[in-house]
């Protein structure tokens, strides 16, 4: 049995009666008074629980674990451990307070090893990483305290045997950090292959694969490094894990668990877990809830909004996790197309993984096809022969989207709940940053007795905001325009899109952090023309995201299924990218703007694309 493609190990785990759309939480309800209250409901269509009382989602099932299709290189030990040599048991002991037996215990070994710092051979202790007892992947550090791992290797949690049948764990940022938690008693400590680096940035790749030795645990101990890099790290792990999972160690003065267990000893380090803190998520906050994050704003900038990689559309509209965009225009004049693209490259360069919450874009071949032509620049359909990709692109194409795009269509409903539920999976389990809601008009909503739309509208909105600063992912809402009506006083154009022109009211444009529109200005005169603006009518938050303003000199290319700004397709520099060309190498090349006649060889490819596409 399969259930989204994953094949079901052990099935209904805890005896619910077959069928059944509630029942009694596995969680909570030992706990309660009312042991019999059916407070979980059930969908068996996603093997999925979520209890109305203590809120936790619930695995019905057990899977198999997919198998991994990237095919790594693995290490191999040509010679059996040695005896560590005096200076480095001199150094381990002495300067790093790690006892032998925490040596022993993660094999620690000693090596001669070339170094691409050095561009030399140098002596290297070995962090051997071993899954299942086999050997995965190699960190070696010089005495000059540079790193590498083992080329072409799986990146894996470094000492993740030590944790799989644990309840609890403790996460850290590097291997002395290990060492040092194994020297204080606790050898369920595992460490980042890579670490947080400076800037913040965080990939999470690694998780993906072994989500699932975490997934068992009753208490998550983050212990990462006491500054701006570990922070964010930190509010990732979080995310990912959950709050309610997840406990925060405190090093006060130093940097991490090494320094420590050398400051103060095993003893007090092994206190840092005793005393662990709760996640807050209580509704009442102080400054000293917000201190770390004020002073990491005061010393490094406020969380600013993220470049498009389209410096034309910086100036007026930048990705911001935690906010709610509304999207506006026309039926068919390309809103999910930009969106779409937007994402795409953004994917590429960052790693943004996206939900799609789309029934218009069903059957999925044909969303995922889109994505696909926008990526390679070329055709999947072999109707257009002169403009017909590869086979080796196509699948490279399908490789991308696999990784990046998600789409979410529950079967038995499109209440707002029932998406929510199966992307905070997606959050957890994937780490999308991105989720489109397209349009507002597919979700099956829930008003209330009596309630007038508007404040039903504003209660919607207000339920994405919340969802998309709990979760800090940027939610994309499209809502059409009302019906165009053409501008006497500009020869017979559309009228430009405004906020307040969206059907179900202006509520839309009040609750929500950036309103954005897409217009082909010219559609009403010349349904071919190509020019398209977008626009940003509405910033919340101007000094962090954009300034409103109209951005023009936008074309479509139909042949390759992209957008040019000013000649220019963003895309250009991911084509030379995936080809491997050194980016810096890379200067701004101008594009001919093509008409649909000089696109396209005959009048049947012009029919043919005109009603396949919006």
């Amino acid at each position: 049995m399969e259930i989204n493609g994953f094949e079901i190990n052990e099935y209904n785990i805890y005896s619910i009666a077959e069928k059944a759309k509630t029942s009694i939480c596995p969680k909570c309800s030992q706990d309660r008074k009312k042991k019999t209250d059916k407070c979980m409901s059930v969908h068996w269509d996603t093997g999925l629980g979520q209890c109305n009382h203590c809120g936790e989602t619930i695995q019905l099932h057990t899977y198999k674990s997919k198998q991994v299709i990237k095919e790594y290189i693995k290490p191999i030990l040509n010679t059996p451990k040695l005896d560590l040599s005096d200076k480095l048991l001199k150094y381990m002991l002495d300067i790093r307070s790690i006892s032998k037996s925490a040596l022993n215990t993660l094999k620690i070994r000693e090596a001669k090893e070339w170094m691409p710092q050095t561009k030399k051979e140098e002596n290297v202790i070995c962090f051997d990483y071993y899954l299942e007892n086999e050997l995965i992947n190699v960190k070696y550090r010089d005495a000059y305290k540079h790193f590498k791992l083992f080329k072409g290797a799986e990146k894996i949690f470094y000492n993740i045997d030590n944790i799989a049948t644990s309840k609890e764990c403790i996460i850290v940022e590097g291997e002395f950090d290990v060492l040092s938690f194994v020297t204080a008693g606790y050898i369920n400590c595992v460490s980042v292959p890579n670490g947080f680096n400076l800037k913040g940035d965080i990939s999470l790749d690694y998780l993906d694969n072994y989500y699932n030795y975490f997934e068992n645990k009753e208490v998550i101990y983050l212990a990462v490094d006491n500054d701006a890099a570990g922070i964010h790290g930190q509010k990732e792990l979080i995310r990912r894990f959950g709050a309610e999972k997840c406990k925060i160690v405190d090093f006060k003065d130093c940097k991490d668990a090494n320094d420590y267990l050398i400051k103060y000893g095993k003893d007090e380090l092994s206190n840092t877990i005793v005393k662990a803190k709760d996640v807050k998520i209580e509704g009442i906050f102080s400054v000293a809830d917000a201190r770390k994050d004020m002073i990491h704003s005061y010393k490094y900038g406020q969380d600013r909004g993220t470049t498009t990689y389209i410096s034309e559309m910086d100036n007026a509209w930048t990705w911001r996790g935690g906010e709610v965009n509304l999207w506006t225009g026309y039926q068919n004049e390309g809103k999910s197309l930009l969106l779409n693209q937007l994402c795409t490259i953004r994917a590429y360069w960052e790693n943004a993984k996206v939900a799609v919450f789309s029934p218009e874009n069903f059957p999925i071949k044909d969303f995922f096809n889109d994505i696909i032509e926008m990526y390679i620049g070329k055709s999947c359909d072999p109707y257009y022969t002169n403009n017909y990709m590869c086979e080796d692109d196509f699948n490279e194409g399908m490789s991308f989207v696999e990784n990046n795009f998600f789409l979410v269509h529950p079967e038995n409903d499109f209440k707002l709940e029932s998406i929510f539920e199966r992307v905070r999976y997606l959050v957890r389990k994937k780490g999308i940053r991105t989720l489109i809601i397209d349009p507002y008009n597919t979700i099956e909503h829930m008003m209330k007795n009596g309630e007038r739309e508007d404040l039903y509208i504003s209660r919607f909105m207000a339920i994405l905001k919340r969802f998309a600063v709990e979760n800090d992912i940027s939610i994309n809402l499209v809502a059409h325009q009302l019906t165009a009506r053409k501008n006497e006083n500009d020869e017979g154009r559309y009228h430009k899109p405004m906020l307040n022109n969206i059907k179900g009211g202006g509520t839309f444009a009040d609750k929500a952090d950036n309103v954005l529109f897409v217009w082909r200005p010219n559609r009403a005169l010349d349904f071919k023309d190509s020019e398209v603006i977008f626009g940003s009518q509405k910033i919340k938050k101007q000094k962090l995201v954009g300034i409103p303003q109209d951005i023009d000199n936008i074309n479509f290319d139909i042949r390759m299924n992209r957008y040019l700004f000013n000649g220019i397709t963003p895309f250009t520099k991911i084509d030379y990218h995936r080809k491997g060309i050194n980016i810096d190498e890379i200067k701004e090349i101008e594009l001919p703007k093509l008409s649909v006649n000089e696109a396209f060889e005959t009048s049947e490819e012009i029919d043919h694309w005109l009603n396949s596409n919006d």
